[in-house]
């Protein structure tokens, strides 16, 4: 199986394309970044939702520790639950094979971004191995079969190394891949896309990151040698 992942600690997200080239969309909000309506209208294009718990409000007078362990709980929660929807949500149904645990991951994940930066950016790179991790223990995913991408490289697929968030938006919705554009995600940014907007028109969460995980899993099917089923399972 083929996943891309875009990983924040707010608004994380995966595209999984099948062994029939179908695509799968999940995402893993939390619940500042989402409005309730976007989230309706997504489920409603088959795009999986899994709202996440804010991260939890502590005192003013926190200690360094008890700030550092509060957050650590809460990444964990999420991380297990993108690990644990990648595997039991989807593999179990998008593969035709005899045992779902031969299922084998090839997976690519957009690396760091320095543009965050202190504990931020020691948190995100931190969490960001731990999902590594989890996918390693899970028994799915082999080291030789992860492949990290800088950003650039990432918005180079869509178009060039300076893209921005809607230029990603605008690549996506421009693809003519036949299996996207048959995509109810893909069919609705389209027909409705306001659906996915504010007032301005503006792209609401977690739109971008969705397809920041389009664009991060078609840079690994770009750069690796194509995986027959045999291979992938």
């Amino acid at each position: 199986m083929n996943i891309g992942i875009d990983y924040s600690l707010k608004s994380p997200a995966v595209t999984i394309i099948d062994s029939k080239g179908d695509y799968h969309f999940l995402c893993f909000p939390r619940t500042d970044v989402i409005k309730s309506i976007v989230e309706k209208y997504l489920v409603a294009c088959d795009v999986y939702v899994k709202v996440l718990d804010k991260e939890p409000t502590l005192a003013k007078k926190a200690t360094l520790a008890e700030r550092e362990r509060s957050s650590l709980i809460d990444a964990n929660k999420q991380i297990s639950d993108i690990v644990s929807s990648i595997h039991s949500h989807h593999s179990e149904y998008i593969w035709d094979i005899s045992n779902p645990e031969d299922l084998k991951y090839n997976v690519g994940i957009e690396g760091f971004s320095f543009a965050s930066t202190g504990n931020r950016l020691a948190q995100i790179s931190g969490y960001q191995w731990v999902l590594r991790y989890m996918l390693f223990q899970s028994g799915k995913l082999k080291p030789e079969n992860l492949h990290v991408y800088a950003p650039m490289t990432v918005k180079a697929t869509a178009g060039k190394g300076n893209y921005k968030k809607d230029d990603m938006i605008a690549a996506f919705l421009n693809s003519t891949d036949p299996h996207l554009i048959k995509s109810p995600f893909w069919k609705t940014m389209h027909s409705n896309p306001e659906f996915f907007q504010n007032k301005k028109g503006g792209w609401e969460k977690p739109i971008d990151d969705i397809i920041d995980s389009f664009w991060v899993l078609q840079t690994l099917l770009k750069n690796t040698v194509e995986l027959s089923n045999e291979e992938c399972i």
